[in-house]
């Protein structure tokens, strides 16, 4: 087709590919039976790699989360796009406060009041609040 010639494959030609010359149908039947015996050896391996990927992912995951622990009677600010998302424009404070814990219901879990000792219906997790400096 090129250059007015048709194009030829090897076996056209007779021409033999190497596989093809020393293919040995007892040799392939081991190598066959071999790979089915290291199957589940194979398979332990890949669960492995795949176990310490994921060990790995969530460690690089974890490393940009910063731990907030706050103590009861310590002061903290809401975020306020936590209860009015909708209400939140552009030029309105991000932090409403300051209020004071007067629960750790569990490790990242507050309860709070105001401080007119106006308890809050809700807990709030750590992510939501903020220390409060005075």
């Amino acid at each position: 087709m090129a250059y007015e010639t048709e194009a030829l494959i090897p076996v056209d030609v007779g021409l033999e590919s190497y596989r093809i010359e020393v293919y040995n149908v007892e040799s392939n039947n081991f190598g066959l039976r071999a790979n089915v015996d290291l199957l589940e050896e194979e398979r332990e391996v890949a669960h492995q790699r795949n176990m310490k990927y994921l060990l790995q992912a969530a460690q690089h995951y974890d490393s940009g989360i910063k731990k907030r622990s706050f103590g009861v009677g310590d002061l903290v600010l809401r975020e306020l796009t936590a209860f009015m998302p909708a209400k939140q424009g552009k030029l309105q404070p991000n932090w409403e406060g300051p209020y004071k814990v007067i629960e750790v219901v569990h490790p990242g879990t507050y309860k709070l009041e105001t401080l007119a000792a106006k308890a809050m219906k809700n807990t709030w997790h750590a992510s939501r609040l903020q220390k409060f400096y005075q």
